[in-house]
């Protein structure tokens, strides 16, 4: 049998096949799809061409499809169901019934702090949806977007292509950190030279990417010395513990991990603006509903956020200064 040309199948064919397997009569086809009986009849002239089948045969109990149709119809109908539900997320979105599944682009830093937020309430209000998180560079994440890979991503950017869309998510405070038994943080200040002379943990999320500590430090011709580089935030404060490092970190993530919970905070010596986390997406997502209801989803748990870390910050203080 020779192979369909999918490229010239106009998708009206196998509605009007499915109408009329269901139907079993052509006006009963024409007016459930909308067509006029005429109309109708010269689309099963052309589905008979297209599957070389008659589709409908006359019986002495009327209209009937052949196995042939019925099979044909049976195979489409799911895939025409869910071309119709993929439109129709765009235009209605209901989370309590939807079933869908968003891919995230995400560094373990956002994924720790904003994504259980997220998880609760779509637990809590969308059974339905399913998260797919994957790890990337910031780069990276934005090709993901780009090339629809990827549906969202959270993250620190400087600069998006035109196609991409932002909502900036919140500042992130920075501090430095540091174990509590180091000797040289004994009198509970750290100074510029302290800062400088002892070995760092280094957060870079990917290959030769600039810190914006390291930026600052450099505008002022200051250099820190590094004794560790990770992609990971998540494993910073074990970098910490029993030794004399210190790492520049989001003061959010020290009250997600355990071990960050028991690290001397102190305030980073040099004037630094504090970071701002966004919340990426392509314009081809603007009027999606299901979509933006996701990333209402991520403003929300940022506000939540915002109200958590300021506490968190005061106790910080006293932590430092006690």
């Amino acid at each position: 049998m020779q192979r369909l040309n999918l490229l010239n199948l106009d998708l009206n064919l196998l509605v009007a096949l499915d109408a009329l397997v269901q139907e079993e009569s052509v006006s009963r086809a024409a007016s459930r799809i909308g067509m006029t009986q005429p109309a109708m009849s010269r689309t099963l002239r052309q589905l008979r061409e297209l599957f070389g089948d008659e589709l409908l045969r006359r019986t002495s109990d009327g209209m009937k499809p052949p196995p042939r149709a019925v099979t044909l119809a049976q195979a489409i109908r799911p895939n025409l169901e869910n071309i119709a539900a993929a439109i129709g997320q765009r235009l209605s979105f209901d989370p309590a019934t939807a079933s869908r599944r968003f891919v995230l682009a995400l560094p373990d830093l956002a994924a720790r702090l904003a994504l259980p937020r997220v998880v609760k309430q779509i637990s809590a209000q969308a059974p339905g949806i399913e998260l797919a998180i994957i790890t990337t560079v910031n780069h990276d994440a934005l090709h993901k977007l780009e090339t629809g890979q990827a549906e969202l991503a959270l993250g620190v950017y400087d600069h998006l292509p035109r196609t991409l869309r932002t909502s900036n998510r919140r500042a992130l405070r920075e501090v430095c950190v540091a174990d509590p038994a180091n000797p040289l943080l004994q009198n509970g200040v750290l100074d510029l030279e302290t800062f400088l002379a002892l070995p760092h943990v280094a957060v870079t999320v990917a290959d030769n990417e600039r810190t914006p500590i390291d930026t600052t430090l450099e505008t002022l011709g200051l250099r820190r010395r590094i004794a560790v580089s990770t992609p990971y935030f998540g494993c910073v404060p074990a970098l910490i513990c029993g030794t004399r490092n210190l790492a520049v970190v989001v003061e959010d993530l020290l009250d997600v991990l355990p071990e960050g919970k028991s690290l001397a905070r102190f305030p980073i010596p040099i004037a630094i603006e504090p970071v701002m986390a966004k919340i990426v997406w392509h314009a081809r997502s603007d009027e999606d509903l299901g979509h933006a209801w996701l990333r209402n989803l991520f403003i929300a748990a940022s506000r939540d956020s915002d109200q958590v870390a300021g506490a968190a910050t005061q106790a910080g203080v006293r932590r430092v200064n006690s």
